[in-house]
């Protein structure tokens, strides 16, 4: 009985020892941002500093098939969620995004078909992930962080930890007509 009583007491203290040093290190290493809502549409827009060739405003980076999967099919077939069709739904709802002068730039996941459009920029990557992490890192210091729209966990953590305000899916949509 003894043995059990001591065996309790070293595993809550090894745990009240684990709790103790997050606490600490939370105070030490306060989180970059916490999940957030969209920002306010009438706040002002900030200018980027230095000779960085951001436009004015917020810099939006939207995780595009996780979008077209996580909210714009919410309901829907998904079987054709990778094709050219569900590519032009979700940025002509990004080109009618409704911020001040917001930048936003859709990143899918492989090669770019020939074909440029105006409006939303669309981005093809290798890895739309690792793609929006390294514009999160790259944003000018004294500017706005990057806002990442996901709904992916995991990549939320990691741009949110870089410093990115992250919004969902459903959110980014509801800001854009229609």
């Amino acid at each position: 009985m003894r043995n059990a009583i001591l065996g309790i007491l070293q595993t809550l203290g090894t745990v009240g020892a684990f709790v103790l040093a997050g606490v600490a290190a939370a105070a030490l290493y306060p989180s970059a941002m916490p999940l957030s809502a969209p920002p306010d549409p009438a706040a002002p827009a900030t200018e980027p500093a230095g000779e960085h060739s951001e436009p004015a405003g917020e810099h939006w980076l939207v995780d595009g098939y996780n979008v077209i999967q996580v909210a714009l099919l919410a309901g829907r077939e998904r079987d054709d969620w990778w094709a050219e069709a569900r590519r032009a739904e979700l940025l002509e709802r990004a080109d009618a995004f409704q911020t001040g002068a917001a930048a936003v730039e859709v990143v899918f996941d492989g090669p770019e078909p020939a074909l440029p459009r105006e409006g939303a920029r669309a981005v093809f990557a290798p890895s739309a992930d690792d793609w929006i992490l390294a514009r999160v890192v790259e944003a000018p210091s004294g500017t706005a962080p990057p806002t990442v729209v996901t709904g992916d966990r995991r990549l939320a953590a990691r741009a949110r930890h870089r410093g990115a305000r992250i919004v969902t899916p459903a959110d980014f949509l509801a800001l854009c007509a229609g």
